[in-house]
């Protein structure tokens, strides 16, 4: 069966071990959308339409952000590390499928 989400240890974006988070996969047509010189398919656009859930997400006052994802509510480098992750896809050895 051909896995379309996967969850990670996504300790590296905001430093909480307990940290996870679940993408959907990314396409091919996707990926060549977002790194088209031309296209305005921003990080943030790629995040609302693959991030599905996150754990152990906070505010500055260490608040659980809410769930569903709510990019809006990242800082920059944030959503930098999380494209990251969505990137290096399910096969790293912190995924949990």
């Amino acid at each position: 069966m051909r896995r379309n989400q996967f969850t990670v240890n996504a300790e590296s974006v905001q430093g909480n071990p307990a940290a996870t988070v679940t993408f959907r996969g990314l396409t091919v047509a996707e990926w060549e959308e977002w790194f088209n010189p031309v296209s305005r398919v921003t990080d943030a656009d790629i995040l609302r339409a693959h991030l599905a859930g996150w754990d152990g997400f906070e505010d500055e006052e260490g608040q659980a952000l809410p769930n569903p994802p709510d990019v809006a509510a990242l800082y920059l480098h944030e959503v930098k590390e999380l494209c990251r992750l969505l990137m290096r896809g399910p096969s790293e050895t912190s995924a949990k499928n």
